[in-house]
């Protein structure tokens, strides 16, 4: 009996049913459309803040010592400590968040002589580093390729005239500042000589480099030169160590902190602080547009509400003499109440389903308008999207439902 009611009551208000399901499909595509983008691209908004460059530092711990006399300090002195080299397939191998670590690039820095175009002695800051190297204790992909880091991987802003240095390649291979080439007056296939003073023995180490690549990235880079690891290690008699590790994380879901911590929990020796700038910058952007998308849906889920509200008001307003008629012959208030919310449970399912797929057409839209990108399919999306549109059917409902429930079965039998 009750079935055949509600059926018979959707079949007679076929329009007004066909209202309210278009006002629950707009919003629900809309919700659709701005919860599929916002989870699907989330990491790829994440990967293309990882295209300014690193946000964690890597630095080994040093121990200040205090220098005085009781009640009077001179100041303190910092011993020089270094990173094992060793040890640096650790930070991609940490605990919970190894998938997030996209790539690290150890550096050892020293000053070096080099002659200047005009004739006179300069003196410049070379750094080793990875520029694309494989690493051997990482575990494997699903191809079992070895997992490769440094500069190329976590500094894709470099611009490079020429080609990259390839780790172990050829021992000469450099990589020069645009602003340093132009001081040494250095091109592509330029090689020069560098000098460096050990300050400990004052020993003389003079090697010839040559230039392979001149890199303009509007930093600190242009003023210095870049040689593989093994290089500068040999350069300066310091074989295995580096002086810092700049780190690439993707954390959108997990602020850069925690890897930092879980950072130093696999180096005891060392500290791994994020770049704030940087983080605060990707966590700003995340959060504006986040809240600007959760706006837009809660607007149009507002409107969709308004809609299947007017439409079962007016419904229980044409159905007052059926309701009389139902508690004239025994229907209580929950009878009809089950009656009126099952048919806005119906239109909920009907237009989540369909404000669904019309949504994924348009997150598509969104993700090649805003983002140059398509959109995956984000399953949990469904269930969410159904659940919205039949929580606002219903809710929407609430108030005419309340309003049948009042229905005098005597005075509408009255005609009044």
């Amino acid at each position: 009996m009750f079935m055949r009611i509600l059926g018979k009551s959707i079949a007679r208000r076929k329009q007004r049913v066909a209202i309210a399901i278009v006002a629950v499909v707009m919003g629900a595509a809309i919700a659709s459309a701005l919860m599929t983008t916002s989870m699907a691209m989330k990491d790829k908004v994440g990967q293309q803040f990882r295209n300014f460059g690193a946000n964690i530092v890597v630095i080994p711990k040093s121990d200040t010592i205090e220098v005085g006399l009781p009640g009077i300090t001179f100041g303190s002195v910092t011993e020089q400590r270094y990173i094992n080299e060793s040890d640096l397939w650790k930070i991609k191998e940490i605990a919970n968040w190894s998938a997030n670590v996209l790539g690290y690039a150890p550096f050892l820095y020293q000053v070096v002589g080099v002659n200047g175009s005009d004739g006179r002695s300069l003196n410049i800051v070379l750094a080793g580093t990875y520029f694309n190297r494989s690493v051997e204790n990482v575990t494997k992909d699903a191809n079992g390729n070895l997992w490769a880091t440094g500069i190329r991987r976590i500094a894709p802003y470099w611009d490079i005239t020429g080609k990259w240095v390839k780790d172990g390649n050829d021992r000469r291979e450099s990589i020069v500042g645009t602003i340093a080439a132009k001081a040494m007056g250095l091109s592509i296939g330029s090689v020069y000589s560098v000098n460096y003073v050990n300050p400990d023995t004052q020993n003389v180490t003079t090697r010839d480099l040559e230039v392979t690549g001149i890199v303009n990235s509007g930093g600190a880079e242009d003023s210095q030169i870049f040689v593989d690891m093994e290089v500068a290690q040999e350069i300066s008699n310091r074989p295995g160590k580096v002086h810092s590790v700049q780190v690439s994380a993707l954390c959108t879901n997990c602020p850069a902190e925690l890897i930092g911590q879980e950072i130093e929990k696999s180096l005891p020796t060392v500290q791994a602080k994020s770049v704030k700038q940087l983080v605060l910058a990707e966590n700003q952007i995340m959060m504006q547009l986040e809240q600007t998308m959760t706006l837009v849906t809660v607007v149009a889920l507002g409107a969709s509400a308004l809609g299947v509200m007017t439409t079962m008001t007016t419904n229980v307003i044409e159905r007052r003499k059926e309701i009389g008629l139902l508690k004239s012959i025994g229907a209580d208030n929950r009878r009809i109440a089950a009656l009126f919310l099952t048919e806005a449970a119906i239109i909920g399912l009907a237009g989540g389903a369909i404000g669904y797929g019309i949504g994924l057409g348009l997150a598509q839209f969104i993700g090649q308008s805003v983002f140059q990108s398509s959109v995956e399919i984000v399953p949990i999306a469904i269930p969410i999207t159904m659940a919205i549109s039949v929580g606002i059917a219903l809710l929407a409902s609430a108030l005419p439902v309340r309003r049948a429930t009042q229905v005098e079965p005597a005075a509408v039998l009255r005609g009044e």
